[in-house]
């Protein structure tokens, strides 16, 4: 399978030390399937940071991360999950979680903002199934149109290979 990353450099070999925490499924790199998706990521970047746009293809075989023992979650969709996993990714410090790969749906780009609104809204029980089905309603502008796939661990990087 052939997945992008959009930058404002070429990447030879990820580094998960430069990547962000505080998105959609925490901190990891984050590729897609989707050239165009790729290609505004890096448009975003160089505008944000300067340099150039590069969209970096990497080859990642899932039947081989799956022998090789990796703990991979797959999202098939927006649901309260979902939800839940981009909320405490993005808001909660302590949030941690074991995966190696992380597949799904992408939130838009104003997911910080509906999460505080989300919070206010629901109060203490911004985590109930109803109103994470909610939040899910108001993040899922792109559909399932883009979707991206999160390196998480060194384990899960060493099974991406610079195309």
């Amino acid at each position: 399978m052939r997945l992008l990353h959009g930058s404002n450099v070429e990447i030879k070999t990820p580094n998960l030390k430069k990547c962000q925490s505080r998105n959609d499924f925490g901190r990891g790199f984050y590729l897609t399937p989707q050239w165009q998706r790729a290609y505004q990521m890096a448009k975003r970047k160089a505008s944000r940071d300067g340099g150039e746009k590069v969209v970096n293809p990497f080859l990642y075989y899932p039947t081989i991360a799956q022998r090789h023992g990796l703990k991979v979650k797959v999202f098939k969709g927006f649901s309260a999950e979902w939800s839940k996993f981009i909320i405490q990714n993005r808001s909660e410090d302590s949030f941690t979680h074991d995966y190696d790969i992380v597949i799904g749906p992408v939130a838009d780009a104003f997911v910080d903002k509906e999460i505080e609104r989300h919070k206010q809204r629901y109060g203490a029980h911004y985590l109930d199934t109803e109103a994470l089905l909610d939040f899910a309603e108001h993040v899922s502008q792109f559909g399932d149109k883009y979707i991206q796939y999160c390196f998480c661990t060194e384990k899960a990087i060493k099974e991406l290979i610079k195309e």
